[in-house]
């Protein structure tokens, strides 16, 4: 099997000298969210609403709870905040978080929301410290939680991916030690903190998980479904984000897999213009040009999964996980930079898996999709312009694909390579222990 150099043959100094970069990257994050210097690195921190909008959508949801009116709508009763992204979340975030958040000012409120997540980010890592005793390989692992530019537009946005993905990492971790009561409670708490952690669902049915699939659906529905019934027209809103096929504005910014095929279409079938009026007039027909090609290549991609959890060894449960999580980046319609931070338990968890033997995985991958991921997009080499849409509707072609291609392409390499590990036959698979206890 592929594996890390051992451990006996790293240099202490390289492990050590990984995790200070780590560490001195994440100061520069903080210290940019207050002085800015690094926001022109990224689309979403020159060309969107500005620092905290999508934080912002939780404390306007608070208070459109409060004003009993619809915590999706757009035009509130009272608008608290200075700019908001619509919301979109499960309702207990609005009516839990939205309301503590109103106890503060904005501003204050979205501090207090990064305090948190550095918490959070603490929590990570000294978790993460347990998982092996080797101090090299440990540190390589702290690190790259630490060396990963999109979490920098998690703290810049406000947003609630990196939450959500911590939750994953802790339930990871505690199936793998059999500690499924920490696992499953939170795995459900992500389910309501934000929805995408659902994608665990067909791993969990495989490895015969029917009573905690039905009790996190059974949490996530009574705790939503009494606001729907009270406020109707709110569980269509809430469905639409899910269900709604992509349209032409949703590939702006975007870095999904779904979002890339999306721009080749339009603009290989010179659909794409700069003219607004002119687009505006388009918008159907690009809208009806991608639905067909998407819908094919979402059951591809959902159907290849499906088939690689159902041959796969029931030992592989943790690689079927991570497998899943990847799958979102390769289909779903809302896949921005920031959602990356997501891909960390998934980093971390293989370079353990590798490392410790577990995973039939070469490094070269490992590190190749890990460090395309981990640095910012190719955004500040192509366009800086201020415009009053969006820059992207005036790049030109290679200009789109240089700033679309590179994190797609880099989790479509991941994702097969992991299938085809997962898939490949191990006398051992996981060994005389877990991957996850140290040694």
């Amino acid at each position: 099997m592929r594996r890390f150099p051992a451990p006996s043959r790293l240099k202490f100094h390289a492990g050590l000298a990984f995790l200070l970069a780590g560490v001195a990257v994440h100061i520069l994050f903080l210290l940019s969210l207050k002085f800015g210097f690094l926001n022109p690195l990224f689309d979403d921190a020159m060309h969107r609403k500005g620092q905290g909008a999508d934080f912002y959508a939780v404390v306007q949801a608070g208070q459109n709870f409060s004003d009993g009116v619809s915590i999706y709508t757009t035009s509130p009763r009272r608008q608290v905040v200075p700019y908001y992204y619509p919301y979109r979340y499960h309702p207990f975030v609005a009516y839990t978080f939205g309301q503590l958040f109103l106890l503060l000012p904005p501003i204050g409120a979205y501090g207090l929301w990064i305090i948190l997540l550095e918490f959070v980010l603490i929590v990570n890592l000294v978790v993460t410290r347990k998982l092996i005793s080797d101090e090299r390989s440990a540190m390589v692992l702290m690190g790259i939680w630490l060396l990963f530019s999109p979490f920098y537009l998690e703290l810049y946005l406000g947003q609630f991916s990196f939450a959500m993905a911590s939750l994953l990492f802790w339930a990871l971790v505690a199936w793998e030690r059999n500690a499924r009561r920490i696992g499953d409670s939170s795995w459900i708490v992500s389910l309501i903190v934000k929805s995408n952690s659902v994608l665990l669902t067909p791993a969990l049915l495989k490895q015969g998980r029917w009573k905690l699939v039905a009790m996190g659906a059974g949490v996530a529905i009574l705790l939503a479904v009494p606001y729907f019934a009270s406020v109707p027209g709110t569980y269509q809103e809430f469905a639409r984000n899910y269900t709604k096929p992509m349209s032409m504005p949703q590939l702006l910014g975007n870095q999904g897999f779904a979002g890339l095929i999306g721009i080749a279409i339009l603009r290989m079938n010179g659909l794409w213009t700069d003219d607004l009026h002119e687009l505006h007039a388009r918008l159907d027909q690009m809208d009806r040009l991608m639905q067909t090609p998407l819908s094919v290549w979402t059951a591809v991609i959902l159907l290849l999964t499906l088939l690689v959890t159902i041959r796969a060894q029931r030992e592989r449960r943790t690689d079927l996980f991570l497998l899943w999580i990847l799958s979102y980046f390769l289909f779903y319609k809302h896949v921005w930079e920031h959602h990356y931070v997501m891909l960390l338990p998934v980093f971390v968890l293989l370079y353990l898996r590798i490392t410790t033997g577990k995973l039939n995985l070469a490094p070269g991958i490992f590190w190749g999709t890990f460090s395309i991921i981990a640095l910012p997009t190719l955004f500040p080499l192509i366009d800086l312009s201020n415009v009053l849409f969006d820059p992207e509707l005036y790049w030109e072609t290679w200009k789109s694909f240089l700033y679309h291609v590179p994190k797609p392409l880099a989790v479509l390499l991941l994702y097969g390579a992991l299938c085809l590990a997962i898939l490949h036959k191990s006398k051992d698979p996981e060994g005389q222990q877990s991957s996850l206890v140290r040694s």
